[in-house]
């Protein structure tokens, strides 16, 4: 009988994914999931080892005893022991689905029992494999066929597969940065063994037969080493394993020794390829083939990418031929994915050339030089392998002018000439005065009657859940008129939520989920509620949170109907008139919803009203001069009511000279055809982009980095101008202040809109409409300024046109790192992140960055969480590097070699852990912008008491978040970062103290400080702020009540945030006079008692204050009179208070409206 068939494996397999898949509970999916992992790496064991049985005996050494073992009987009793459960398997298969719910304790024992019963021969196994690849070795002949060879290599692809994939226990149990390079060398024998089932039906497809006796027996050699490995890695949860460093040790080892094709056998290899090459006729064409060809070619670049990652060794002369080599591949890779006339023929010269190619790439004089045996040039074959090169090359683009015509297409790329990318044309720095800049604040016109409208359907109604869509073309203004019903106070009123996602054209499901979750601004992406939640998980959140409330949801830019049929589910219909908002450019997507009444059509702007608009954004407050009344009439008709192309064209004429003759000509340049309609639209944005300084046309490209609709942190993007070097250095002016200016300026000129303001003032995020955004997308590409790679196919079919100067990829990191991407020439890389939240690729080895991209300006890899507790030093390769930003949650230390980077300005890490910066830090003079998410600590030497011995950054304007201990070290700090502006830090200092001394900051502007004040009285406090502070905000400092007079001295003060503990004390009494200039005041989670102004008829108290805001506060029982009195208060927000704050607000209110003061917006949050 045949012995250890793997059929009853694969029985019970289909019967646990049945399983699986039929029931919801959560343990019946750990333990049924745990099981068919395992199960699948006995039935790979299975497969080879039944092959065995039909020959001799195995011999297994333990602990130096030799044991003779029965291969068949072994077999036999694995088999006879998976009979006994399959019966019990399959009936738990076929039960109904509230049984299998029912997950009683008898069920789960089955499952456990099995599990114990696969592991139990796990050593014979693990010895079984080693003594099958030793005996193989040594035999002339092989075992499998070679398609048996292949379906073996295939079963172990899937388990490493499920090594690498999350699911398997190894992800659990042991400690991420060991999970991180384990997976690393799983990548690596994937890539080997893809490598050799790709060569077998390379070789097969050419014409090749039988595959050589020895180059078969050792592909079946490394296809079980890689199986043993494997194997063994998918019991790691083993406590004897996991804590066993040699047994890492071990892993990283045995992965190096296993070559795809080893230095024996290459001759025999060589041989293979050489006879296909020279095939006179090959089998008759297959459909097939072409896959085959593409498979083959895919190996070789990824061969050949290693090879260029670890290069230096090599000539230069010979690294220029391997570039091009890879170039060719990858173009051949856009040839096989497309359908092309005469295929058969052309396939017959790719697989020629693919021969040619993989008897270089896998050449030993290569190979040992990537493994660091030698360096090439002590070869003694290395003409003849560069001759062979040369000559690969020469054929590879005769064939591609062949295919795709020498005067069509681009030629490989040539290396004899620099492939450095030109600068950005400087132009003298020439901004608008103050004067002339355009109006940067939202205008409105013409929509006051269209918001009404759609007030009035979303108010009142059917009880029902509604949808309302807001349908019109591009640029006609539909996200603004949702954005004004959105905000009106009717609607505030009326609805108990109120939630907002942007969708696009391109979405990604949880993302969408996110967004809606978090519009409400009480959570944030990163919180840990939502992070390891799966979609399923979040629209039954988003269920929960919509339940039993009225709800206002609006959808903008939606592009297809099935981003709703897939949340509709989520959306209770608890018929209490909640309603939801479509935006959209179609009007077959509103007709296609199901609870959809008939769509608002947004109109165009009459003549009148585009006028009117026109005037606004050009002139603000101020009329248009009659002299050129008539011509802003023609221009304003000449848009056609699209709000989007006046306000483009506005942004063109408010800086240019406001005199007849200029605005004349500038409408005869105008046609109607030119800025109206979606098409024409866009010929609009290309007059408003001529007419910007070569300074500001890089900045606006530069947005098609990022992705549509995605808000933009602007401090983040002004940092990212500066280290390309858009922004010019003027003597005496800091960059990043020229840099906004750079900012306001495209947004007064209407080509960017402000997201959301900052408390200071400026524009904390901004973005750029739709129609821009593929303008600058199109523009950048043409103009090879900027490259945008989407997706793995863009990815993978990317060929580096020479000159390409940046290149951003807008995919998920995985992508990014199968693409094997190699361009070496690039200043700029950007990986925006395409996953939301713990979605991230999880890279496990960064090393081939630093060997590639050595000429690196700005790297910025935070769509990538980099799985390593430390940066590796070999960073100090990117010596031209200007700003990094990486994400790497487990990052705890950077190296000394970081300052070897001596043109860094901006360092940006995202870590949950707190990281240690190395003291060398002090040099990099450079360094203007330090930001840790979590928080930093930097050494001090033992001699930085003696003034002399300090070393500053002088140029530093931003750190965050620091940690240091305030009485021990405020002085070495002040002393070392004398320019800073933005300071975020944690106080570590002694509990019963409160000591901030800063004075020397003079230019600090913006200060946070965290303390670690939990309760009791302050014995000490010392404070002193700079005068020039204009931002600050304090948390856990404890600082008594009667000390608030410190702060309330700072004379140029905007914003004063008071957090959690910042204050100790009931009674907060105003010093008269204090705070001038204070704009924002927050108070959140104090416990103060008595807030009162020391004379209650003064009005010399908060004189600009606009916005309080009110979170927390549950024990306050007075407020200051002034705040009824003082004419400058905007808003005021209240959140998680009682009833008795709420009782004194709305005394705050009827005191204003009293003083005449009717615009006062008050906004309740929760209680």
């Amino acid at each position: 009988m045949e012995m250890a068939s793997t059929c009853s494996i694969d029985r019970i397999l289909l019967d646990l994914e049945s399983i699986l898949n039929s029931s919801r509970d959560r343990y019946v999916h750990y333990d049924v999931r745990v099981a068919i992992k395992r199960m699948k790496f006995l039935k790979t064991f299975l497969m080879c080892a039944r092959k065995w049985c039909q020959s001799n005996d195995l011999y297994l050494e333990s602990d130096n005893v030799v044991e003779k073992v029965s291969l068949p009987s072994f077999l036999s009793r694995i088999e006879d022991t998976f009979h006994k459960y399959e019966e019990d398997i399959h009936s738990l298969s076929l039960r109904s689905e509230p049984d299998k719910n029912d997950y009683s304790i008898v069920n789960r024992v089955v499952f456990l029992e099995i599990e114990k019963q696969i592991k139990l021969p796990k050593q014979e196994i693990i010895q079984i494999y080693f003594a099958l690849a030793s005996s193989w070795s040594l035999q002339s002949n092989s075992c499998m066929t070679d398609d048996e060879l292949m379906e073996f290599i295939d079963l172990i692809l899937q388990n490493l597969a499920d090594l690498t994939n999350g699911d398997m226990v190894i992800c659990k149990f042991i400690e991420r940065s060991i999970s991180a390079a384990l997976s690393a060398q799983f990548q690596g024998l994937e890539a080997k063994l893809t490598f050799l089932k790709s060569f077998i039906s390379f070789a097969k497809m050419r014409g090749t037969a039988d595959i050589p006796a020895l180059l078969l027996v050792h592909f079946e050699v490394v296809a079980l080493n890689v199986a043993r490995l494997s194997y063994m890695c998918s019991y790691l949860d083993d406590a004897e394993e996991m804590h066993n460093p040699e047994f890492f040790s071990m892993i990283y080892e045995l992965q190096q020794k296993i070559r795809a094709v080893d230095f024996h056998v290459y001759d025999t290899y060589m041989e293979v390829l050489r006879a296909s090459y020279c095939s006179a006729s090959l089998h008759t064409p297959r459909m097939q083939d072409k896959q085959i060809l593409r498979n083959f070619n895919d190996s070789l670049i990824s061969c050949l990418w290693e090879l260029l990652c670890y290069s230096s060794s090599f000539m230069d002369s010979m690294k220029d031929e391997m570039h091009i080599l890879y170039a060719g591949l990858r173009f051949l890779r856009s040839i096989l994915r497309e359908q092309q006339e005469k295929m058969d023929e052309q396939n017959k010269k790719i697989g020629a050339l693919l021969s040619e190619a993989g008897i270089i790439i896998c050449s030993p004089p290569l190979n040992r030089v990537k493994e660091g045996e030698v360096s090439f040039s002590e070869s003694t074959q290395v003409l003849d392998f560069c001759d062979m090169l040369a000559n690969t090359n020469i054929n590879l683009k005769h064939v591609k002018d062949q295919i795709s015509g020498s005067s069509t297409i681009e030629s490989l790329p040539n290396f004899s000439h620099s492939l450095r990318a030109p600068k950005v044309s400087q132009t003298s720095h020439l901004m608008l005065s103050k004067g002339q800049m355009p109006i940067a604040h939202e205008v409105m016109v013409g929509l006051d009657d269209e918001a009404a409208k759609v007030i009035e359907r979303l108010i009142w109604g059917p009880e029902q859940v509604e949808i309302v869509p807001i349908v019109g073309m591009a640029g006609l203004g539909k996200t603004t008129l949702a954005k004004k019903v959105y905000n009106d106070n009717s609607i505030i009123y009326n609805f108990h939520i109120r939630l907002w996602c942007t969708v696009s054209q391109a979405y990604n499901m949880k993302n969408v989920l996110l967004q809606i979750l978090c519009s409400d601004g009480k959570h944030s992406w990163m919180d840990d509620e939502f992070q390891n939640l799966d979609e399923h998980a979040l629209l039954e959140k988003l269920y929960k949170k919509l339940k039993e409330n009225r709800y206002l949801v609006v959808f903008d830019d939606v592009w297809d109907i099935k981003v709703w049929n897939e949340l509709r589910i989520s959306f209770p219909d608890d018929k209490k008139g909640s309603r939801i908002i479509f935006t959209s450019r179609y009007s077959n997507v509103a007709s296609q919803v199901e609870y959809g009444e008939k769509p608002h059509y947004l109109r165009p702007l009459s003549d009148k009203e585009s006028f009117e608009l026109l005037q606004k954004k050009v002139f603000g407050k101020e009329d248009c001069s009659q002299a050129l009344h008539g011509l802003g009439m023609e221009i304003a008709e000449k848009c056609r009511g699209l709000p989007l192309a006046l306000v483009v064209v506005a942004g063109v004429l408010a800086t240019i000279e406001h005199d007849i003759w200029v605005w004349k000509e500038f409408a005869k340049s105008l046609t109607s055809t030119m800025v109206s309609g979606t098409d024409q639209c866009k010929k609009s944005l290309e007059l408003s982009y001529e007419h910007l300084p070569c300074h500001l046309k890089a900045c606006l490209l530069y947005f098609a980095a990022f992705q549509e609709d995605e808000k933009i942190g602007a401090k983040n993007l002004m940092r990212l101008w500066i280290a390309e070097g858009f922004v010019e250095k003027i003597e005496g002016e800091r960059s990043e202040d020229i840099a906004e200016e750079y900012l306001m300026d495209l947004i007064g000129r209407n080509l960017v809109m402000v997201s959301e303001n900052r408390s200071t003032g400026g524009v904390r995020t901004c973005y750029i409409h739709d129609l821009i955004f593929e303008f600058c997308k199109a523009e950048a590409k043409e103009k090879n300024f900027l490259q945008v790679l989407q997706g793995y196919d863009e990815l993978s079919y990317f060929n580096e046109p020479p000159f390409l100067h940046r290149l951003s990829i807008c995919s998920s990191g995985e992508d990014f790192v199968k693409s094997k991407l190699f361009c070496p020439h690039l200043d700029t890389l950007l990986l925006c992140n395409a996953t939301p939240g713990y979605n991230k690729f999880h890279l496990r080895n960064m090393s081939f960055l630093f060997c590639i991209y050595k000429q690196l300006k700005v790297l910025n890899l935070e769509g990538i969480n980099l799985m390593l507790k430390e940066l590796p030093a070999e960073v100090e390769a990117l010596l031209c590097l200007r700003y990094i930003a990486l994400a790497a949650w487990n990052m705890a230390l950077i190296p000394p070699s970081i300052a070897k980077l001596s043109h860094l300005e901006t360092f940006c890490l995202y870590s949950h852990w707190m990281v240690s910066l190395p003291d060398s830090i002090w040099n990099m003079k450079k360094l203007r912008h330090i930001r840790v998410s979590r928080g930093c600590f930097i050494p001090f030497s033992s001699n930085d008491h003696v003034v002399e011995n300090f070393s500053t950054l002088p140029n530093l304007d931003t750190l965050s978040n620091l940690y240091l201990c305030f009485d021990q070290e405020v002085e070495n700090i002040s002393r070392r970062i004398p320019n800073v502006r933005r300071l975020k830090i944690f106080d570590c200092g002694e509990k019963n103290r409160v000591c901030c001394s800063m004075s020397r900051l003079e230019c600090l502007e913006s200060l946070t400080w965290r303390g670690d004040y939990l309760s009791g009285l302050r014995k000490h406090v010392e404070l002193s702020f700079p005068m020039n502070l204009k931002k600050l905000c304090l948390s856990h400092v404890g600082l008594p009540c009667r000390e608030m007079s410190l702060i309330e001295q700072l004379p140029n003060l905007e914003v004063l945030k008071l957090r959690v503990q910042s204050m100790e004390g009931r009674k907060w009494e105003l010093m008269e006079g204090g705070l001038p200039k204070l704009r924002v005041l927050t108070l959140e989670y104090v416990a103060i008692v008595e807030w009162i102004e020391t004379d209650p008829d003064s009005d010399d108290y908060f004189p600009c204050l606009q916005q309080l805001e009110l979170d927390g506060i549950s024990y306050l029982e007075m407020m200051p009179a002034c705040l009824g009195r003082i004419s400058t208060l905007e808003t005021i927000n209240v959140s998680f208070c009682g009833d008795g704050v709420k009782s004194l607000v709305r005394e705050i209110e009827e005191a204003q409206k009293y003083n005449g003061n009717e615009n006062l917006k008050i906004i309740y949050g929760k209680y």
